[in-house]
């Protein structure tokens, strides 16, 4: 049996030090994507930061950043998503067809949603990097039920704020 060394939890905190202020930052992005006033390139934009983020993270963890597979996993990790929040993906974007209220309708609707499901997918692949997990070993199916877990309390997190 092998015992942690202070370098070694030392490393461990930088690396989460790290991952927090990745997701953070993409949090925040995910909420600025929520006001692009044209139907469903919000959802575009936040699948562009959902990947920098994760690639980002592989990075803090000194894991390969070059998967083309990525793309294929947080889409499936929204379609997990989008069914649990179904109003997030859907209503959001669609709302902004209206004129005046649509609009702003959408806009905190993707943005909520937009935050929340990139704080969760976030945390995932924090806890799949701290399992000694790759972007090539990552399963989307396998972190359903933590992925919905990390959402609700990202959801219920931001309305405690």
């Amino acid at each position: 049996m092998t015992t942690a060394t202070a370098t070694d939890v030392e490393a461990v905190q930088d690396v989460h030090e790290v991952s927090g202020k990745i997701i953070s930052k993409a949090v925040g992005w995910s909420a600025a994507a929520a006001v692009i006033p044209v139907p469903y390139l919000d959802i575009a934009a936040l699948s562009t930061v959902q990947v920098k983020m994760v690639r980002d993270l592989a990075g803090a963890y000194d894991r390969d950043r070059n998967d083309e597979t990525l793309n294929a996993a947080i889409s499936a990790m929204l379609g997990t998503l989008g069914a649990v929040s179904a109003g997030g993906l859907l209503v959001g974007p669609a709302a902004k067809l209206i004129p005046g209220t649509g609009s702003i309708l959408g806009s905190v609707t993707v943005g909520a949603f937009g935050s929340a499901a990139t704080y969760a997918i976030g945390k995932v692949f924090v806890k799949h990097f701290d399992n000694g997990g790759t972007l090539q070993d990552f399963s989307a199916d396998a972190v359903t039920e933590d992925l919905k877990g990390e959402f609700e309390a990202a959801k219920g997190r931001s309305k405690s704020s």
